[in-house]
């Protein structure tokens, strides 16, 4: 939110490491994550898989977020605050609320991007199996059955979590009509 709203010394260099992480090959994020894990003698795993993640995952929800949060009406917390609402409470009541939209969509392109990422997960991974590692060594040995339904589960909860997504939008603009 801070990023959206304010001007600090160094936001530059906030942005542009963003953008790097956004730029950069993951090859080069994989390799770098791992030696940074070597030097500091951290056993690979899952809490190496976990940081990994949110290190490559971060720069999106930053961009989506504040997109969402840029194209806020500041004014709507001003008028909470007129009424005498705590800034607290001015958040939770109005801001998070109109912001949820731009979470929960980064939420959703960090879970995607994280279930498809092969290259990061095997560089940090150790002996960890995660669904892409062992999707890439079941291929090689021939397309098992699993395969197929473990696709068909993702791409089926995939499909039902954006129309649960709709219908949740529908309702909360339905809603918001009513009070209107």
């Amino acid at each position: 939110i801070a990023l959206a709203r304010r001007k600090f010394r160094g936001r530059g260099g906030i942005d542009l490491v963003v953008v790097t992480n956004l730029t950069a090959p993951t090859v080069v994020v994989g390799a770098s994550l791992l030696g940074f894990f070597i030097a500091l003698s951290v056993p690979r795993g899952l809490m190496t898989i976990l940081i990994a993640h949110v290190a490559f995952n971060i720069a999106i929800v930053i961009i989506v977020v504040q997109a969402r949060v840029s194209g806020f009406d500041g004014s709507l917390e001003e008028a909470a605050a007129d009424l005498g609402a705590p800034p607290w409470t001015a958040f939770f009541k109005v801001t998070l609320p109109l912001i949820m939209p731009g979470i929960f969509s980064a939420f959703l392109l960090s879970f995607a991007l994280s279930i498809d990422d092969y290259i990061i997960t095997s560089f940090v991974a150790g002996q960890t199996l995660t669904f892409p590692l062992w999707v890439a060594g079941a291929v090689k040995v021939g397309i098992p059955p699993q395969v197929f339904v473990m696709g068909t589960l993702i791409f089926i909860s995939g499909v039902l979590i954006a129309i649960a997504s709709l219908v949740l939008q529908r309702w909360g603009d339905h809603k918001n009509q009513v009070r209107a």
